[in-house]
């Protein structure tokens, strides 16, 4: 009998392939390892972003509310975020409050870069989601939903609790 590593050959097929077995199974060991190594690497490159922290703060009926979220990319690539929609918005723009020579304003953003392995954040003060037009939904204790589109075609669907004009933050 031959017995090395996983493999026990016994009679004419120890002294047939006693010698490949030997030198096989290591290799074929390093084969397995690389090929789920491998499996995680895809796996991870095509994970969908992942959305936390999402809520919107609704100041009451027909007034525009403000949304906000943290969006991270554990993918090896980057990903463009061009837009975003809501059935219970007329339109959802992406906004950025800045300081311009002393008056506060807001500036329509067309896309924002999630780098790879990195995160995005839109919050109070910064970037944010402007819902124009909102539905009767968007209204305190309500959860409405959200779209993000990107520029490779995908979409990544959540959903926002609706929180009231005193909320400080989401989660």
């Amino acid at each position: 009998m031959v017995t090395k590593g996983f493999a026990a050959l016994t009679g004419p097929l120890a002294a047939k392939f006693g010698h490949f077995t030997e030198a096989f199974l290591p290799a074929l060991g390093i084969a397995a390892l690389c090929t789920a190594v491998s499996a995680i690497q895809v796996a991870a490159a095509t994970r969908p972003l992942a959305v936390s922290h999402a809520w919107i703060r609704s100041i009451g009926p027909a007034t525009p509310a403000a949304g906000y979220f943290t969006l991270s990319n554990d993918s090896a690539r980057s990903r463009v975020l061009v837009g975003a929609s809501s059935p219970d918005c007329g339109t959802l723009m992406m906004h950025q409050s800045r300081n311009m020579n002393g008056v506060e304003a807001m500036v329509m953003v067309a896309q924002r870069i999630v780098p790879a392995h990195g995160r995005i954040v839109f919050a109070p003060g910064g970037f944010h989601l402007m819902c124009q037009s909102p539905s009767k939904a968007v209204r305190p204790g309500a959860r409405i939903p959200v779209t993000l589109r990107f520029s490779d075609g995908r979409n990544l669907r959540t959903f926002f609790p609706v929180r009231p004009p005193t909320a400080l933050g989401g989660d």
